[in-house]
């Protein structure tokens, strides 16, 4: 059998393509992205499964000799040497036969043949393997991957930049972005993460219902698992929906910090953990995170905001309130500060307040829901502000029943702010009943701190509370 010319060699991987050139993987991947180095995805294969022909690339080189972007390409003189091919590529070769030694057994021939080819086997094995599933790539390299198809990685960036604007329209513009990236490349796991990331500020920002959003990012991170599994905005994404959806702290915090071990610089990720972290009552980690994620994304208003919310969650509540209503006059269509605002003032017993900023909420979102339940409120203020709060209670119950909300933590947190014993009694007796358990130290704590004498129902909500989580306070 003939050896072929190298010219007709067939690449495997990244490492193999960048080492024909002599350059790194970076470079190569950014020339197939942005100059049209012909690379040759694996039909099903995984993200990074990719391949060359030499002579392809020669003839890419070659027509790039008298352009203005010749200083970037190393010269490939004829006479250089080939570059290994890939064993599916070669012929295997047996060696002569040699005389067997004096009184030396002589092993079949069929058994040599077939080591030579299990060996052979194995060293295409292990090829595969290492390019499939990826020579490794650095935190930086996975972050900033894109498509190798030009048009595909287009819309992947407008995604991204479209997600980062927060309106409800450029968020729904993201998800069909997204979706439509993922069927053009269903192999391409940052997409998945980028949907699942979508969907959840979706849910802050636009008409979604909570089991809608998380059911659809949920989905989306697991696939992004699935297909790399040491993808950091997979796992940040993961920790978000453990927390915020599954009520699972500590899965929450092993996710984040898995997120953080795989990529420590990345601000989002910092910033979606402090916001965890304040909520279990962790405000000095928390604000080390929150420091972090703004040395990282500085100029954010989203940190601003959740940091200014942070501080009513520690119990800064005039500070909270002055930096919240600060930012509102800044960001007068961020929904998220109208929440916190929410949150602040009906922990101080101002069910007014809290109306008019749900009112401001239910309008930014346009939920049907959330504008149904803020007339039924302001109705209910009418009547009698000190009984308002049961139109919230009662529209808790429902989404309760019908799948939107897994606990009974913020109807009780409601009543109890309102100073509506009953209410609160009997909520508590029915989640100790259903072995609820309520992860926000913020809730947990101006409960028993406000009813530190009521013996019923501090036992009630000892039942619930749930400890902290090992956190790395480091």
């Amino acid at each position: 059998m003939n050896q072929p010319e190298s010219n007709d060699r067939r690449l495997d991987g990244w490492k193999a393509i960048a080492a024909y050139f002599r350059r790194d993987r970076t470079t190569v991947m950014r020339w197939a992205r942005e100059r049209s180095l012909p690379v040759h995805r694996l039909p099903g294969g995984k993200q990074g499964s990719v391949f060359a022909y030499e002579h392809e690339l020669k003839a890419w080189a070659g027509q790039l000799e008298q352009s203005d972007l010749a200083e970037d390409l190393p010269a490939l003189p004829d006479d250089a040497p080939p570059s290994p091919a890939s064993p599916a590529g070669e012929p295997i070769r047996f060696p002569p036969a040699v005389p067997e030694a004096p009184g030396k057994r002589t092993r079949p021939l069929f058994v040599a043949l077939g080591a030579v080819f299990v060996i052979a086997a194995l060293l295409t094995i292990t090829v595969t393997l290492s390019d499939g599933l990826g020579p490794a790539q650095s935190p930086v390299e996975r972050a900033a991957a894109l498509p190798s198809d030009p048009a595909i990685a287009d819309d992947y960036v407008a995604a991204r930049d479209l997600w980062a604007r927060r309106t409800p329209a450029d968020l729904r513009r993201a998800i069909t972005l997204y979706e439509k990236v993922i069927t053009a490349d269903p192999d391409f796991a940052p997409a998945y993460a980028g949907l699942a990331e979508a969907w959840l500020i979706y849910r802050e920002y636009g008409a979604a219902t909570e089991s809608r959003a998380y059911s659809a990012a949920k989905s989306a991170v697991e696939q992004a698992l699935s297909l790399d599994g040491q993808l950091a905005a997979a796992h940040r994404a993961n920790g978000f929906i453990q927390y915020w959806w599954s009520y699972d702290a500590q899965r929450s915090v092993d996710s984040f910090r898995r997120a953080l071990e795989l990529d420590p610089r990345d601000g989002l990720t910092h910033f979606w953990y402090a916001n965890v972290l304040s909520d279990l009552g962790q405000d000095a980690a928390a604000q080390r995170a929150y420091d972090t994620a703004q040395l990282l994304l500085p100029g954010t208003p989203a940190i601003a905001v959740e940091r200014a919310c942070a501080h009513w969650q520690a119990g800064r509540d005039r500070r909270a309130v002055m930096e919240l209503n600060q930012l509102k006059a800044q960001y007068p269509d961020d929904a998220t500060i109208r929440n916190c605002l929410a949150w602040a003032h009906i922990s101080r017993g101002d069910i007014k307040a809290y109306a008019r900023e749900y009112r401001a909420l239910a309008s930014l979102r346009a939920v049907p829901e959330m504008q149904r339940l803020s007339r039924a409120l302001d109705a209910a203020i009418a009547r009698d502000p000190a009984t308002a709060h049961k139109v919230l209670v009662a529209d808790a119950r429902r989404e309760f029943a019908e799948g939107e909300r897994k606990t009974r933590m913020t109807p009780a947190f409601h009543a109890s702010c309102m100073g509506d014993r009953e209410t609160l009694v009997a909520l508590l007796q029915q989640a100790s009943m259903l072995g609820e358990r309520w992860y926000s130290a913020t809730l947990n704590r101006r409960i028993a701190r406000k009813w530190r004498s009521d013996a019923e129902i501090i036992r009630l909500l000892n039942k619930v509370m749930v400890a902290t989580p090992d956190v790395d306070l480091s």
